[in-house]
């Protein structure tokens, strides 16, 4: 009898291939792009959402939203029905008060959110959580539609979220706890899946630069400025180009941005229909309401105005909104009576958020101007409202003269992010064709240690000053010594590091480092002591490894004493806007096993 042929062992993740994924979660809309290592050259959208109206399924993303039905039970995206009540703009809760823009805090849309919230018993980031599963989800359910079951089971996943470069570092955390709570970091079949992050800009900038590879108006040493305008944020970030083929660039000026999306030209105009409506706008029911500003604004005027026009738009006044003695003479004429919408209250509604995307294009292309002795080439437009004919018209009036301004139709815009965050991870893994590196990032904010150091009479405040028993010193406390500054260039490839030391009684029992906490601040320069009004804490290293004092090496000081000394170095990296934290003893790095890094969500 034949024996059975013994099955072939399962080879390891790294050599059945990587599905990449990126995810653009957006303030009003989000995306997600794929591809496979064996394809990666080849980058597909999601889309085939579910819908209560049949007519967006094909849609390249979905709105930011979910409605909690009776018993918990969810609709998101465009399966919510529109008369339904439905919770948005919860991104933005995920940042603190003090983060959000005053004007942003107290508007309509985040008092309602938060009153949704309260309602249904929800934290802002349970609801992103649940919004993350469902996108998920029907991700997943895609990708295995396209690719096959057997590669989603047994790839190695790479999935990379987007973020907005002005956010700060506890929201990235959020959102990796989102990410986890929501089933996307789950084990498949043994094999563990990463997760990156990029920033919004860079990711939307990467995608931007990989579709003008290869033209021979790109060449080495032009810079760029790329402004992500999307709903909610709008996000500048420069680059210059260092090598055509294959593209290499680097960041060449810090990167801006701000709360100036396309929602708050959305609420503009809203007003402007309150304002031409008067009593019957309160008269109107809320899902007429909502149905007038999709239909009459969003995918009509919107999109279509442009500068100089000097058309009108009149919009009927519906049948519930009509005066009673407008009603008593209805038979007797030909239509409902219409509302008129000039290009002046267009402009109202567009140009005050319009004017500050120029000031934030303004201060960037000064920024490239002042460090690279040129103006950039290229201002390029992409996000969903970077397809604006409006938006582009006032940007080109503006600077078109001194800067060629660019702006793609169609879908790449609107996908240009959860592209570019796939690209980048496709760069990182050194995989496919479609490759942008960037070789140098420009810090946002000074990254840096508390620590103790020996005093210095010339550098050290008095009050800072302490004696060391240990030692038999003086120190200063409570010291900054920063890994990198805002405006350093940072590189993925060329970690920063520091070298600490802590002390223990030679003769005392074993015990447990203390933990090394990382902070940033904002200002700049930044301080050389510790001021908690300015310098937060990013994260804490937890060690977790217990060190005998008397394995460590031996000192003495100056009356004879001996202690023992721990040094180990502690390492930062930066790829996009993830920043990694390692400690190394010696030239071994200590493992998750021994250190642990925790991110400050507060």
């Amino acid at each position: 009898m034949p024996s059975t042929p013994r099955r072939s062992p399962r080879k390891p993740a790294s050599s059945q291939g990587t599905v990449i994924i990126g995810i653009d979660f957006g303030t009003t809309f989000s995306g997600v792009a794929f591809t496979w290592s064996n394809q990666v050259d080849k980058i597909e959208i999601i889309t085939g959402w579910d819908d209560a109206l049949s007519d967006n399924t094909d849609e390249c993303k979905a709105p930011t939203a979910i409605s909690y039905g009776t018993e918990n039970k969810v609709t998101w995206g465009y399966s919510i029905e529109p008369e339904k009540e439905q919770l948005k703009w919860v991104k933005l809760l995920l940042l603190n008060d003090e983060d959000i823009p005053e004007e942003v805090r107290t508007s309509d849309k985040i008092k309602e959110a938060r009153k949704y919230l309260h309602k249904h018993n929800k934290t802002a980031e349970e609801a992103v959580t649940t919004f993350l599963r469902h996108l998920w989800e029907h991700s997943i359910d895609c990708i295995t539609k396209s690719i096959s079951r057997g590669m989603v089971n047994y790839a190695q996943f790479h999935i990379v979220i987007t973020l907005p470069a002005i956010w700060p570092s506890y929201a990235r955390e959020k959102m990796r706890l989102a990410a986890e709570q929501a089933g996307m970091l789950d084990r498949r079949m043994g094999v563990e899946t990463q997760l990156t992050f990029i920033s919004e800009p860079e990711a939307a900038a990467i995608a931007t630069l990989a579709d003008m590879e290869g033209r021979f108006d790109v060449k080495d040493e032009d810079t760029f400025v790329v402004v992500d305008c999307g709903g909610g944020t709008v996000d500048l970030i420069s680059y210059k180009l260092i090598q055509a083929k294959p593209m290499i660039v680097k960041e060449c000026v810090k990167g801006s941005g701000g709360l100036c999306g396309a929602i708050f030209v959305d609420d503009a105009f809203k007003e402007v229909l309150k304002r031409k409506f008067g009593k019957r706008w309160e008269m109107m029911d809320e899902s007429n309401r909502r149905d007038m500003i999709r239909t009459q604004w969003e995918t009509g005027i919107k999109r279509n105005f442009k500068m100089g026009s000097d058309r009108s738009y009149n919009i009927r006044i519906p049948m519930e909104c009509l005066l009673a003695k407008e009603r008593r003479v209805i038979g007797a004429i030909t239509s409902l009576p219409t509302i008129t919408i000039t290009p002046g209250d267009i402009k109202k509604a567009f140009d005050p958020v319009v004017e500050r995307i120029n000031s934030l294009i303004d201060g960037q292309i000064n920024a490239v101007k002042e460090k690279e002795g040129v103006n950039p080439k290229y201002v390029i437009l992409v996000g969903g409202f970077g397809r604006c004919n409006y938006l582009y018209d006032r940007v080109n009036e503006r600077f078109g003269a001194e800067v060629e301004v660019l702006q793609a139709k169609g879908a790449k815009p609107w996908t240009a992010i959860c592209r570019g965050a796939v690209i980048h991870a496709a760069t990182q893994s050194g995989v496919g064709k479609l490759s942008v590196q960037v070789q140098t990032r420009v810090a946002r904010a000074s990254y840096g240690i508390c620590w103790n150091e020996p005093w210095d009479t010339q550098r050290h405040n008095p009050e800072d000053k302490y004696w060391c028993e240990i030692e038999q010193k003086d120190y200063a406390r409570s010291q900054m010594a920063w890994l990198v500054e805002e405006g350093d260039d940072i590189t993925a490839q060329e970690p920063t590091s520091i070298v600490i030391k802590q002390n223990f009684d030679r003769n005392g029992p074993p015990k447990t480092p203390e933990d090394e906490e990382i902070f940033e601040t904002n200002i700049f320069p930044p301080p050389t002591r510790w001021d908690p009004d300015v310098i937060k804490q990013l994260c804490s290293i937890k060690w977790e490894t217990v060190i005998d004092p008397s394995t460590l090496p031996k000192l003495k000081n100056r009356v004879g004493g001996v202690y023992s000394e721990l040094i180990y170095r502690c390492e930062m990296t930066c790829s996009g806007e993830s920043m990694g934290f390692a400690i190394y003893r010696g030239r071994k790095k200590e493992g998750s096993k021994s250190v642990k890094v925790d991110y400050n969500t507060r």
